[in-house]
C-alpha cells in the first residue's frame, strides 16, 4: 500500500509540469516580429496598406494617438488606407524592437520607430515608441491582437490667432 501511496503522490506532484504548455519558441516569434516590421516598413514606404494587414487578428485593436480605439482588422486596414489618401508619404521607417516577451500564448514586444514623412504641408520627421501585444493563433502562428504609439516630439502648439486689420489693441 505504501509504494502505490508514493507512487500516487509524485503522479500528482508532476501532473501540472507535465500539463504545463511549452514554453514559446522565442526564436521563431522574433522572425515573425521582424518580418512584421519589415511588412509595416514596406507599407508605409508605398502606401500600400495591404502589405501588413494581414498579421493582425480578424478583431485587432489599433490605438493610435488622439483617436478612439479602432477595432477589427477591416476597419484597421481602412485608417491606414486613409493615412496614405491624406497625401502622407513616409520617406524612411525604422522599427527596432528593444525588448520581446512571451509566457504561454500571449507576448509583448516593446520598440521604438523613426520616420520622415512628405505631407501636403512640407517635410515632417517623427520618432517615438510603441508597444504591440501578440497572441499566438491555434495553427501556432502569432498575430497582432493589440498596438499602440506615441510620439516622442513636444506636441505642436497652434499658432496665435492673426490680429484682424484694422484693429487696435
Amino acid at each position: 500500500m505504501r509504494i502505490f501511496s508514493a507512487s500516487l503522490i509524485v503522479v500528482v506532484l508532476l501532473l501540472p509540469i507535465a500539463c504545463a504548455p511549452a514554453p514559446p519558441d522565442m526564436a521563431a516569434l522574433r522572425k515573425t516580429v521582424d518580418a512584421y516590421n519589415d511588412a509595416s516598413k514596406a507599407a508605409l514606404l508605398s502606401g500600400d496598406a495591404q502589405k501588413d494587414i494581414a498579421w493582425y487578428e480578424a478583431d485587432a485593436l489599433e490605438m493610435a494617438p488622439n483617436m478612439t480605439v479602432i477595432k477589427g482588422r477591416d476597419s484597421i486596414f481602412a485608417f491606414q488606407q486613409s493615412m496614405a489618401k491624406t497625401g502622407m508619404k513616409a520617406t524612411a521607417v525604422d522599427f527596432q524592437t528593444t525588448e520581446l516577451t512571451a509566457d504561454g500564448k500571449m507576448a509583448y514586444e516593446i520598440g521604438t520607430y523613426s520616420m520622415s514623412m512628405t505631407m501636403p504641408s512640407g517635410e515632417m520627421n517623427d520618432k517615438g515608441k510603441y508597444i504591440a501585444l501578440w497572441r499566438q493563433q491555434t495553427d501556432g502562428t502569432w498575430k497582432v491582437h493589440a498596438e499602440t504609439w506615441n510620439s516622442d516630439m513636444p506636441m505642436q502648439m497652434p499658432s496665435a490667432p492673426k490680429e484682424a486689420k484694422g484693429k487696435k489693441k
